[in-house]
Parts: C-alpha cells; sequence; structure tokens
C-alpha cells in the first residue's frame, strides 16, 4: 500500500466517524424530543391519526438505531433502522400534504447514505 492509498484510507475512516457521529447524535436529538413529547412532536402525530404510541416507537427506534452508530460492528444495522423512520415519515408526507416532506426525506437520504457506506464488506450468500 502506497501512501496515497493510505491516507485517502485514513481520510476516509475519519469522514465516516464525522458522519457518524453528527448523524447519531441528531437522531439521539429527535427520539429524545419524540419520547419527551416536546417541540411539536404530539400535533405532529396527532396529525398523522395513528395515535401517539407510533410517536414512542419511532422515537425509540430512533434513540436504538443512533446508539447503534457509535459502534463500528453495528453502524449498518443502527443506519438502516434509523432509514425506516424518516422514510415512513416521507410517505406519510406524500400522502398528507400538510405534513413536512423535506426534513423527511432529507434525514431519510442521510440514514440510506450511511448504511452504504458502513455496509459490510462480505455477505454471505448461501
Amino acid at each position: 500500500m502506497n501512501a496515497t492509498a493510505g491516507a485517502a484510507s485514513k481520510g476516509r475512516t475519519i469522514a465516516l466517524w464525522v458522519f457518524r457521529v453528527v448523524l447519531g447524535l441528531l437522531f439521539l436529538a429527535i427520539g429524545t424530543t419524540k419520547l419527551t413529547g416536546t417541540l411539536e412532536t404530539v400535533p405532529y402525530f396527532a396529525a398523522i391519526g395513528w395515535g401517539q404510541w407510533f410517536r414512542y416507537l419511532t422515537g425509540l427506534l430512533d434513540v436504538a438505531g443512533a446508539a447503534l452508530l457509535f459502534v463500528p460492528r453495528w453502524t449498518f444495522y443502527g443506519a438502516v433502522v434509523l432509514t425506516f423512520g424518516p422514510g415512513m415519515a416521507t410517505l406519510i408526507a406524500i400522502f398528507k400534504p400538510e405534513l413536512p416532506l423535506a426534513l423527511p426525506l432529507l434525514f431519510t437520504l442521510l440514514a440510506a447514505t450511511l448504511a452504504r457506506l458502513a455496509r459490510p464488506s462480505q455477505i454471505a450468500v448461501s
């Protein structure tokens, strides 16, 4: 391995760590607001019409997924879990135009990007 390849690999590792930490802290904050019912989360989930149990479920998934991002071996799985919450919010916003679309779509794309970057390098095929 030459010096350029080693520097590129080290740079990618650092960038991935920064991405994981920023996204993990973001989703930890989002999950906490859902679980505590702050920052208009209660009216938002009331507008969805599925009840507040869905707010608690997505809040728990956000916190659990964020925690998994901080464990290198589990980052991929945490990112996959985090893709589902805002992904569902994106789908709901498409069918309920009164709900915001931009942020859930952005968070879905960020989590999916991290899942792609952190995917296991070898997947066993039987």
